[in-house]
C-alpha cells in the first residue's frame, strides 16, 4: 500500500512528492480534513470552486480522476478516493 503525507501544501507518496495542481489540492486536502464523510459533487464543486465560478459539478469528477491516477496505487480501482454510487465522493482512511 502507499503511504500519503501532506505538509506544508505538499503531498509526498511512499516518500515521493506528488505535483498536484492548486484545486486538486484543495480537494484533496479538504476530504482529508474530513474522512469517510460523503459529499456530492454539487457539495464539493460550491465548497473548493465557490458558486460564482463558471464551470459545473463534472469539474470534480474530472478532478477526482486526476487525483486518483496521482495517488492511487491501481487507479481503477481507487482505496483512498472512493466513489459512494449515486451519492458522491469520499476519502477513505486506509
Amino acid at each position: 500500500g502507499s503511504e500519503m503525507c501532506i505538509r506544508d501544501r505538499r503531498i509526498t507518496k511512499n516518500g515521493v512528492e506528488v505535483p498536484l495542481k492548486n484545486k486538486e489540492y484543495e480537494l484533496l486536502f479538504f476530504l482529508m480534513r474530513h474522512p469517510e464523510q460523503v459529499f456530492s459533487r454539487e457539495d464539493l464543486y460550491e465548497l473548493i470552486w465557490g458558486l460564482e465560478s463558471m464551470g459545473d459539478n463534472i469539474t470534480v469528477a474530472v478532478h477526482i480522476n486526476r487525483l486518483r491516477e496521482k495517488i492511487e496505487d491501481t487507479p481503477a480501482d481507487p482505496k483512498l478516493l472512493q466513489t459512494v454510487w449515486g451519492v458522491g465522493y469520499r476519502l477513505h482512511v486506509v
